[in-house]
Formats: C-alpha cells, structure tokens, sequence
C-alpha cells in the first residue's frame, strides 16, 4: 500500500514541473506537422509583441510581412489595428490566414529592438524559422520592469521635471516622492482599468503635493505638476500622430482617442480633488 502511494504521488509531481508554456506546445506541434501554419503565427506572435509594446501600426505591419516573406511566403498582406492583428499570404500553393486579438499594455522599447532584431536575423538567414518562434516566446514571457525599478524611474523623472520647471532641491525631493507614491500604487492596481488607475494616480498625486505645501511650505502646485508628467501619455500621443501622418487613420484616431481618456483622467482626478480639498 505505501508503495503504490508513493507512486501515485510521483505520478501527480511529475507533470508539474513539466510546465511549458502554451506558445512553445503549439510551436512543438506545428513545426512536425503544418510548418505554413507556423510561419503565420510566428509573424503574428511577433506583431502581437511589437503592439503591446507601444510600436506604431506601420512598423509592425512591415515587421509581419518580412517575417512571412524571409519564410517563403509570396503575396504577403497584413493588417493592424491597436485591437487586432491579421495576416494573409501565399505558401506553396495555399492560402494561409491567422488572426490575433490584442490589447496595448504599455511601452517596451527593449522588446521592440529585440524584435526586429530577430526579423533582421531571419531575413539574412541567420536564423531559422523554428529558432525565431522560440525567441519570440521566450521574448513574450519577459517580465515588465520590477515595481521598485518603475517606482524609483518615476521619482528620478518628477525630481528632473521639478528642476527643469524651475523648481527648488526641496521642491524636486518632494516631487519625487508623489510620483514615487504614483507608481506604487499603480503597479498594485492591475485590476482597474487604465482610465481609473491614471485617475487614482493624479488624485493621490495632488493629495501628497498639496500637504507637502501645507508641512514644508513650497510651492504645491509646482510639485503636483512635476509629478502628473509621469501619468502623461506622451508615446501613445506621439505614435497616434505618426499613424496618421502615414495614412493609418484608423489606428492613429483609436491611439489619439485613448490619450486624450487618459489626459482627462488626469484632469479630473487632479481638479476633482482640489475642489473635494477646498470643500472640505
């Protein structure tokens, strides 16, 4: 009896520490039996990870359809919207299509060098087909930036905002701390949406600047605006603008409409809170 326990909990571990994740099975299945198929997700997993990272709608359509041609393909059309991805193309005599629903999630200009890196590589030959899915995947499953790596990176760009603006050491430390106290916060709200965690990100903003007045005697309002600079959405707006200019209306409009939210929530949280303050 002892024995068979033992193996039955040998049994229930073993698969355990068997975890892949679920991009590596499919490339582990596609690769032996449809490597067509392969060569679409490939170039959609890498279009999906230069979107999420915040590149612009022109640069991961061209990305795609390099991959697809360095793999063969001929007749290449791709399509990208901040939403969805899509791919078409030609593969020894059949047509292929793959398809991905994705969602912006930040800025990762790390991941988007890294990426066409790899599109690089594969053009010139110097990877495979197979060897560029697996960096992919190993690329996706990154983790971001440590919640004390963005919170110290918020506090060092409110103290230099701060001295730019022509703010006083006392000032910029006080800056500093906001944003650091921003930060922090909206690394733990990941439940929220981004329109309510840049709202609570302002609020508790303007809450720290305007007591920091109140006990140092500074200036609260050079502080507040310090630190709202790291809740700007200065990439999203700048990327919106560039899709349009390069005719991509579409995305540029979606892109420009999700900065101007998030400018707003800034707005409200900010003013919403000075009028709650004086009420009170």
């Amino acid at each position: 009896m002892k024995q068979s326990r033992q193996r039955n909990r040998r049994h229930r571990i073993k698969p355990q520490r068997k975890a892949v994740s679920s991009e590596l099975q499919v490339y582990d299945e596609l690769s032996r039996k449809d490597p067509g198929t392969l060569l679409a997700r490939t170039a959609v997993l890498a279009g999906r990870i230069l979107l999420e990272s915040g590149a612009e709608t022109g640069r991961t359509e061209d990305t795609m359809s390099r991959i697809c041609q360095a793999g063969g393909a001929v007749v290449t059309d791709s399509y990208v919207t901040p939403g969805m991805l899509m791919i078409s193309f030609t593969w020894n005599g059949q047509m292929i299509h793959n398809m991905k629903r994705v969602g912006l999630s930040g800025t990762d200009l790390g991941k988007i060098q890294q990426v066409n890196a790899l599109s690089r590589q594969l053009q010139s030959r110097e990877i495979t087909l197979e060897d560029c899915y697996r960096s992919l995947c190993q690329i996706q499953e990154e983790p971001g930036a440590s919640t004390l790596r963005m919170t110290a990176g918020a506090a060092l760009a409110a103290a230099g905002f701060a001295l730019v603006f022509g703010g006083s050491a006392s000032e910029s430390a006080a800056a500093a701390v906001s944003a650091a106290l921003c930060a922090f916060l909206l690394e733990n709200l990941d439940f929220c949406t981004p329109s309510l965690r840049t709202l609570l990100g302002s609020s508790l903003i303007t809450l720290a600047g305007v007591a920091a007045g109140a006990l140092f005697g500074i200036r609260a309002n050079m502080v507040i605006l310090a630190a709202l600079m790291i809740l700007v959405p200065g990439m999203l707006f700048t990327t919106a603008l560039r899709d349009c200019i390069a005719g991509d209306t579409l995305s540029g409009q979606s892109r420009l409409s999700m900065a101007i939210l998030s400018a707003a929530a800034i707005a409200l949280g900010n003013i919403g809170t000075l009028l709650i303050l004086e009420a009170l």
